[in-house]
C-alpha cells in the first residue's frame, strides 16, 4: 500500500512531535551508521541534459582549434578557440548560442558568449589572466556536455626579487634559511634564476651562498639578494641569546576564541602571537578575496618564524570512541568544467538574461494593460473554469526560450487554493492518481506554499487560472540520460511569465506558456523513459524539495517582473540558486520541528532512524553541496560565475550565516529584502546586509567555519558575529556518509598548514578564501606576517587570527 503523500508528511511531523527536540543523544558513531549524503541526486534545479524538443537542437559539442596553447600571463593566444554545435544525427547547426567561461586567474574572453555560423563553428579570442599555470575555458551549450580548453600561461619577464622575511629578529649564534625569489610584474615566481646574497654588515650577521643566515654579534644588519639585475634586502636584528623571534614586540596572546586582526603597515602586516605557560596554543588565519569579480586574483604571501605545526586533530569533533580515523585533509583539484546538469542550468539562466530582458519592457506593459483591463472587467477571471479533466497545451521545451516549443497535451488532474496539477498525458503507466494530485496539492498548499512566501514574497499572477500550474510530465524524466549518477528534478523557466504576443500584434516571447509555472520529474516505475525506474515513494520525497526549491525561482522571477517594476528582471544564478536552497533548508526545519537558531548536531538531525532519514530526503543536499565547497575554498567562492555545486554550497551557507545574524525577528525580512531588491547580484546582497557591511561579513563568516563549534570552550569565547546559529557543522559532518560508503570522521575543512620559516603563497579570486593553521608552544611566541608581493596587503583582502585551542 502506496503511503500518500500528504499522509507522509503527517507522519514525518508526528515523529519529531513525539520524540521531542529533547530526546537523549545517542553516540555520533551510531548514528553515522543510518546518515546518507546522497552525492548523486542533484540540487532540486540541476535539471537539464538531452533534449526533447525538436530538431536543430544542440545534442554535441567538440573542441575545433585553440587547445593546449602556450603564452605569457596577460598576453592573447594566438589561435582562437573554436567549437563545433551539432544535432542528434551530427548536422551541424547555425545560431546556436555559446557561453564562454574562464576559471578564477585564466583571464577573460571576447567576445564571452558567441553564435555559431552557416558550419556550425563559434569563435572567441582568450586573454590569459594574470596567474602563472594551468589555464581554463569552459564552452556551454544549453543541454550539451560543456568543452573544456586548457593553456599553459607562463610568467613574464623579472622585475623583482623577493625574499621571505623582510625582517628578522635573531638571537646571537641563531641561524635562518632566507627564500628568495625572481617574480614577474603580477608575482608569478620564476624558476630557474640564480640568486646571490650579500651580508652588509658580516660582523653582526653573515650569510652563506645559499641564503643561511648566521646572528655573530648583537646590532643590526642587512644581506642583499640579487637575480636578474634585481635586488630587494632584508633586514636583521641580532639579539643576545634566546632571543623571541618577535624581538623587541610586545606579544599578544589571545583567549580561547579571541579574534584579532593584525593592523597593515606601509610593506606588510605582522602580528607577534604568545602562548600562556604550560599551554600549546593553536591558531588559524583566515583570508578572503572581498574583490567583487572572480577574475581578479589577489596574491598574499604568508609567512610566520617561532611557530609549530598544528595538531592533526583540528579537523575532528563529535565522534564517539573508536570512531573513524583522524584526517588531515590537503588541497585537492576539483573538476574543471561543471556537470552537464549544472551547465545546463546555468545556460537557461543566460538565456532569460539575453533572449527575455529585450523583452522585459514589453512584458511589463503588456501585464499593466491586461491588469487594467481586469479592473474594469474588460477581462473576466477564469479561475472558477479550472476543473479536474480539462486539457491544457504546454510548451515543455526545457532548452530553448522563445522558439522551437515541445508543445504537451496536459490534463488538469486537480485544483487546490494556490495551484492546479496539470499531468501530461504521455506520461509513464504506474504514476499518481487525481486522489494523489489532490493530496500533492494540500500539501503544497498547507505547507509549502506559506514556508516561501512568508520568506521571499508571494508570486505575481498572470495565469489564466489564477493559480500556478505544477506541470508533470516525462519531458523532466528524460532530461536525466540512462543510467546517469544524479536525477533532474525538475525546472522553471522565465519563458513562461512573458507574453506570447505584445501590445499592437507585436511578437514577444512565442513559446511561452503565459503561466506562473514549473515543472516536475513524474513517476515510472518501469523505466519507459531512458530505462530509469522511478518508484513512486522516491519521486514523492524528490518532488517536495523540488518544489519548494522552484517555487522561490518563480517568486523571485514574477516578483522581479511584475511585482517589483523598478528591478532588474534577471537575478544573478548564483544568489538565486543560493536562495532557492535556501527554500529547501526552510522546508526541513519545518517539517522536522527545528529552528534555524538550534545550532542542530549530529544527536538532532539523527538521534532515531526517522530523523536521520528526514534529514538524508531534505537537508544532506546543502550539506553535500557544502561539502565540495570545503575541500577547496581557495577555488570557489559563493559568487562565482557559474553554477558549480561548491558555489551553490558556498552561498546557501553564506545567506544562512547572514540571515542569522540579524536576529531570530530579522531572517525573513533579509531573505525578503534580497529578493525584492531593485538591483541584483551582488549589490543587491551588498544592499540587503546592514550598513554597507558585505566584505567585512565576507570575513566574519569565514571565521564561523573553521572556529565556530571547534569546541565548547572556543565557542563560548566567540563574538556572537562569528557564530552561523542554524547548524553545529563540526558535530553532523563526521557522522555523514556518501552513497553507502563509511562515515566521512571529519568536518572536512582544507586548511593548510603554516610551518616555521617556510612561506606560503596564495592566490585568491573574487569570494576565494583560505585558511591557515599553526600553532604557537606553551610559554613562547611566534611573529606571523602578511605581505602582498614584498608590499602592504590590497583592501580587497580581508583576513583575522583567532586561537582555536
Amino acid at each position: 500500500m502506496r503511503v500518500p503523500l500528504r499522509a507522509a508528511v503527517r507522519a514525518f511531523l508526528g515523529t519529531v512531535a513525539d520524540n521531542g527536540a529533547g530526546t537523549s543523544a545517542r553516540s555520533a558513531w551510531g548514528v553515522a551508521a543510518r546518515l546518507l549524503v546522497t552525492v548523486a541526486v542533484l540540487g532540486a534545479c540541476s535539471k537539464s541534459d538531452p533534449p526533447t524538443g525538436p530538431t536543430q537542437t544542440p545534442a554535441a559539442l567538440r573542441a575545433q582549434t585553440g587547445t593546449l596553447q602556450t603564452g605569457s600571463v596577460g598576453s592573447t593566444l594566438v589561435t582562437p578557440l573554436s567549437v563545433v554545435v551539432t544535432d542528434a544525427s551530427g548536422k551541424t547547426i547555425s545560431g546556436a548560442r555559446v557561453d564562454w567561461d574562464a576559471s578564477a586567474g585564466s583571464g577573460s574572453t571576447n567576445p564571452s558568449s558567441s553564435t555559431t555560423n552557416t558550419q556550425g563553428v563559434a569563435t572567441t579570442v582568450w586573454t590569459l589572466g594574470t596567474v602563472a599555470g594551468t589555464a581554463r575555458v569552459t564552452a556551454q551549450v544549453t543541454g550539451v556536455t560543456p568543452v573544456t580548453f586548457s593553456a599553459t600561461a607562463l610568467a613574464a619577464a623579472a622585475a623583482a626579487v623577493i625574499v621571505t622575511p623582510e625582517l628578522a629578529n635573531l638571537g646571537v649564534g641563531d641561524t635562518l634559511r632566507l627564500r628568495a625569489t625572481v617574480r614577474d610584474q603580477f608575482g608569478n615566481d620564476i624558476a630557474g634564476q640564480a640568486v646571490t646574497y650579500t651580508a652588509a654588515e658580516p660582523a653582526i650577521a653573515n650569510v652563506s651562498t645559499t641564503g643561511l643566515v648566521t646572528a655573530v654579534s648583537v646590532g643590526s644588519a642587512r644581506v642583499i639578494a640579487a637575480a636578474s639585475g634585481r635586488a630587494d634586502t632584508v633586514a636583521l636584528i641580532v639579539l643576545p641569546a634566546g632571543a623571541s623571534a618577535c624581538g623587541i614586540a610586545a606579544p599578544r596572546e589571545l583567549a580561547l576564541g579571541e579574534v584579532f586582526v593584525p593592523a597593515s603597515g606601509t610593506t606588510s602586516a605582522s602580528a607577534c602571537l604568545s602562548a600562556p605557560p604550560g599551554v600549546a596554543a593553536e591558531f588559524a588565519l583566515t583570508l578572503i578575496s572581498s574583490s567583487q569579480s572572480f577574475s581578479i586574483v589577489t596574491p598574499v604571501d604568508v609567512y610566520a618564524l617561532g611557530n609549530t605545526a598544528p595538531t592533526a586533530s583540528a579537523l575532528v569533533a563529535g565522534l564517539a570512541a573508536g570512531g573513524a580515523s583522524t584526517i588531515d585533509m590537503e588541497a585537492r583539484a576539483q573538476p574543471s568544467s561543471l556537470a552537464p546538469a549544472q551547465a545546463a542550468e546555468l545556460a537557461r539562466r543566460e538565456m532569460e538574461r539575453t533572449e527575455l530582458s529585450p523583452l522585459v519592457s514589453v512584458a511589463r506593459d503588456w501585464q499593466s494593460t491586461r491588469a487594467a483591463a481586469s479592473a474594469t472587467s474588460m477581462l473576466r477571471s477564469a479561475a472558477a473554469e479550472a476543473k479536474v479533466g480539462d486539457i491544457i497545451k504546454l510548451n515543455a521545451n526545457a532548452n530553448q526560450g522563445c522558439s522551437n516549443p515541445d508543445t504537451r497535451t496536459g490534463r488538469v488532474a486537480a485544483v487546490g487554493t494556490r495551484a492546479i496539477v496539470v499531468a501530461d498525458t504521455t506520461n509513464p503507466t504506474g504514476g499518481y492518481s487525481d486522489a494523489e494530485y489532490a493530496d500533492i496539492l494540500a500539501t503544497f498548499d498547507t505547507l509549502i506554499f506559506p514556508i516561501d512566501t512568508a520568506a521571499f514574497g508571494s508570486p505575481s499572477n498572470i495565469s489564466t487560472f489564477g493559480k500556478i500550474i505544477l506541470f508533470y510530465t516525462r519531458n523532466v524524466n528524460a532530461l536525466t540520460p540512462s543510467g546517469a549518477n544524479y536525477t533532474i528534478g525538475g525546472f522553471f523557466f522565465a519563458r513562461d511569465l512573458y507574453p506570447k504576443v505584445a501590445r499592437n500584434n507585436l511578437a514577444a516571447c512565442p513559446a511561452s506558456n503565459e503561466q506562473e509555472m514549473f515543472y516536475l520529474l513524474v513517476p515510472d516505475p518501469n523505466g519507459t523513459i531512458n530505462s530509469n525506474r522511478r518508484a513512486k515513494p522516491d519521486v514523492n520525497i524528490l518532488n517536495l524539495g523540488t518544489i519548494a526549491h522552484e517555487l522561490q525561482h518563480l517568486i523571485n522571477a514574477s516578483r522581479r517582473l511584475y511585482v517589483n517594476t523598478n528591478a532588474v528582471a534577471n537575478e544573478q544564478t548564483w544568489l538565486d540558486e543560493g536562495l532557492a536552497h535556501i527554500a529547501e533548508e526552510l522546508l526541513y526545519f519545518r517539517m522536522s520541528g527545528f529552528t534555524s537558531r538550534q545550532n542542530l548536531t549530529i544527536a538532532d538531525v539523527g538521534g532515531s532512524p526517522a530523523r536521520a532519514t528526514l534529514f538524508s530526503n531534505f537537508a544532506s543536499q546543502n550539506f553535500s553541496r557544502f561539502y565540495s565547497f570545503l575541500l577547496n575554498p581557495e577555488g570557489n567562492s559563493p559568487y562565482a560565475p557559474n553554477d558549480s555545486l561548491a558555489t551553490r554550497g558556498a552561498i546557501w551557507n553564506f545567506l544562512r550565516y547572514a540571515a542569522g545574524r540579524q536576529g531570530v525577528a530579522g531572517e525573513s525580512a533579509f531573505l525578503r529584502s534580497v529578493v525584492n531588491s531593485s538591483s541584483s547580484g551582488i549589490a543587491n546582497l551588498s544592499s540587503a546586509i546592514p550598513g554597507g557591511q558585505f566584505a567585512d561579513y565576507l570575513l566574519d563568516w569565514t571565521v564561523s567555519v573553521i572556529a565556530d563549534d571547534f569546541s565548547a570552550a572556543t565557542t563560548a569565547g566567540l563574538d556572537p558575529k562569528y557564530v552561523l546559529r542554524a547548524w553545529n557543522f563540526r558535530s553532523i559532518y563526521p557522522g555523514l556518509r556518501f552513497g553507502g560508503g563509511s562515515a566521512l570522521g571529519v568536518y572536512p575543512i582544507n586548511a593548510r598548514r603554516l610551518l616555521s620559516n617556510a612561506p606560503q603563497r596564495i592566490s585568491l579570486a573574487g569570494g576565494t578564501s583560505s585558511y591557515v593553521r599553526f600553532g604557537v608552544a606553551a610559554g613562547r611566541s611566534a611573529l606571523l606576517t602578511l605581505s602582498s608581493n614584498g608590499g602592504a596587503i590590497p583592501g580587497q583582502l580581508k583576513y583575522a587570527v583567532v586561537r582555536l585551542r
